[in-house]
């Protein structure tokens, strides 16, 4: 089922059954009316719901509440085309080792009924997944990993933690065929003592909106005039089965891979982002795993060179993260840099690796307005670059953890 369920009903259904309604909100106003209080409490005064990762107007306060979930998801060529990263309100995508990518997702405006194909943890994401606060779902992990996520406080809810909700498919070969029944998170989350509220969600910063006295909103752009334009454009992981181009066009940025675009297992709609953020960051050698190659360190706290691409423009900055919350970016002057309203797709490339700006051919032009207008199965995109020397990392024979 595609369309996500009403998430906070089931929320409040899940803390029903662990008896955890009354302590989930540490005695605030969303614990209070859930649990039917009656003391008086002060008037608020109106501010209009905002979805923490897209920035999109949300139908109620509550809607923003629902802990983001973090889904560690294959891209090997076995795992494509994958179930629900189409969904996703935030991707990072990353090299685990011998060239492979793999992504880190975020769910949290809408939350489909099953995702994968899910494999192992990765020490990015010891990093990534305390900014957000997530519940984070993955298979399995080396032993540095395991070794890190023991240290941290995040709430995992691995294979190993929360079997329940993982399962196999006979359409693919394993370890390829690993699937999550993502919709029942948050019953489950309660159930294991986690709490499925966020009263304080983490956010990321988009544009600013103005409202009418009507009630009406509209949205305040980002001033982009005078910047680079970047319609088309390669993220040179590896080699062709793994460069990623993006193609611009009506307000979004269309993925390919292999001149293909990446479209949903079960509806084939494409993944279609309104942004596209390039984060630098040094890939420090770690552990070389017999039969997978060399793996990395990448801690996405601190700062680094970042380059966003939103509007068919790409600006130039920083990146900075405290650990804690999502990243910020701010333009050479030092002034923010806020993402356009929608989806958001983070390239984290090793230090000294230059995206690839390429010119539009009319085939790529064509597919993604396509895409851009319909919405529809996507004509296929521009074609892919001759592989050279661009990483230092070359292909490997992924093994499950």
């Amino acid at each position: 089922m595609k369309q996500m369920k009403k998430w906070w009903l089931a929320v409040l259904a899940a803390l029903l059954v662990a008896g955890l309604l009354a302590g989930c909100g540490g005695g605030d106003e969303g614990a209070a009316a859930a649990a039917g209080g009656s003391a008086a409490e002060p008037e608020e005064e109106q501010v209009t719901p905002i979805y923490p990762l897209t920035g999109e107007v949300a139908p109620d306060k509550k809607a923003t509440e629902a802990r983001i979930i973090s889904v560690k998801i294959e891209n090997t060529p076995e795992a494509r085309p994958q179930l629900g990263v189409v969904d996703a309100d935030v991707v990072y995508e990353s090299i685990t080792e011998g060239g492979i990518t793999r992504f880190n997702c975020l769910y949290q405006s809408t939350v489909p009924e099953e995702v994968g194909p899910v494999r192992s943890a990765r020490d990015s994401d010891m990093s990534i997944v305390p900014e957000y606060n997530a519940f984070f779902f993955f298979s399995g992990a080396n032993d540095l990993v395991w070794a890190r996520l023991a240290t941290t406080a995040i709430n995992e809810m691995s294979h190993n933690s929360a079997s329940d909700l993982y399962h196999r498919v006979d359409t693919r070969t394993a370890p390829h065929n690993l699937y999550l029944d993502i919709g029942e998170t948050y019953e489950t989350a309660a159930k294991m003592g986690y709490n499925p509220i966020e009263l304080t969600p983490r956010t990321l910063e988009f544009d600013a909106y103005e409202f009418a006295e009507d009630g009406s909103a509209s949205v305040v752009e980002y001033n982009t005039a005078g910047l680079q334009e970047a319609v088309e454009f390669e993220i040179p992981f590896s080699t062709a089965t793994y460069n990623v181009q993006w193609a611009y066009a009506d307000g979004g940025y269309t993925r390919s891979v292999q001149d293909k675009v990446q479209a949903d297992e079960a509806t084939e709609e494409p993944v279609r982002v309104q942004n596209v953020v390039v984060l630098w960051q040094d890939y420090v050698p770690a552990a070389d795993i017999p039969g997978k190659g060399q793996t990395y360190n990448i801690d996405m706290t601190g700062s680094g060179d970042c380059c966003v691409y939103r509007g068919g423009v790409k600006i130039l900055g920083r990146w900075q993260s405290d650990g804690e919350t999502p990243p910020r970016f701010v333009d050479a002057e030092g002034n923010p840099i806020p993402l356009a309203i929608g989806k958001t797709w983070f390239e984290i490339l090793p230090t000294g690796v230059e995206v690839v700006q390429t010119a539009p051919t009319d085939g790529a032009a064509e597919a993604a307005e396509d895409v851009g207008e319909a919405g529809e199965d996507a004509a296929e995109g521009d074609p892919a670059l001759e592989e050279g020397a661009v990483s230092p990392q070359t292909p490997g024979e992924e093994v499950e953890d």
